[in-house]
């Protein structure tokens, strides 16, 4: 069975839930338990559709756009940008995040996903849905507004991302993007290319984690 080896880097502004994303998305389950000064690496299997896929997720940890270099995601495949919609100083990072990948990268298209996490804080709103939806249309990119503790909003991110890759779905941020079902006390428990081995440039340490843990997307 013929799988497609595909590298997603995670970045954006420290303590916006990255992480949790992560770790939730591969392990299935919510941890609290992690060092934001830790660069991760975490491999996972997903099949969507009759397409196999062994992922590496490369959690950047607390980087931001003054620190992150182009070593910590050149071999990457797609990004997710996020930013916490309670969190206006990381709305605007992202957008200086994206510029430094844009100045980096030889390509034209860059796949990517534009994330407004911990919607299972509406009540503390600082970045309006209408605001990240339309950062997205500017972009052209995906967008979704999620918390990392539901495991589906989790699931479609991922999902958006390897579809943007492989340029299936159609983009249209008008009918979309709250798709989380806001559960703040309940989480769903039944829930590289060649730079598998990359190493960090030094100034962040780095870990790298494996997994046999597969899913299935549709």
């Amino acid at each position: 069975m013929m799988r497609r080896h595909r590298q997603i880097a995670l970045l954006g502004y420290p303590g916006v839930g990255k992480s949790s994303i992560a770790h939730h998305f591969v392990y299935q389950e919510i941890s609290n338990e992690y060092d934001p000064n830790i660069k991760t690496k975490l491999s996972h299997q997903c099949t969507i559709g009759d397409e196999h896929y062994d992922l590496l997720i490369v959690d950047n940890a607390g980087l931001d756009q003054y620190t992150i270099s182009h070593s910590e995601f050149d071999n990457s495949d797609a990004y997710i940008l996020v930013y916490a919609i309670d969190d206006r100083p990381s709305f605007e990072m992202v957008s200086k995040i994206r510029d430094k990948i844009i100045s980096t990268s030889a390509i034209v298209r860059i796949p990517m996903v534009l994330v407004g996490n911990k919607i299972d804080r509406k009540d503390e709103r600082r970045v309006s849905t209408e605001e990240g939806r339309s950062l997205a249309r500017a972009w052209n990119v995906h967008f979704i507004e999620a918390s990392a503790k539901d495991f589906e909003s989790v699931r479609k991110m991922f999902e958006k991302s390897i579809q943007s890759m492989n340029n299936i779905d159609p983009i249209d941020n008008n009918q979309e993007e709250n798709s989380t079902k806001t559960h703040t006390n309940e989480v769903n428990s039944s829930a590289s290319r060649n730079g598998f081995n990359r190493k960090s440039n030094g100034s962040i340490p780095s870990k790298e984690q494996s997994t046999n843990t597969k899913c299935t997307l549709s």
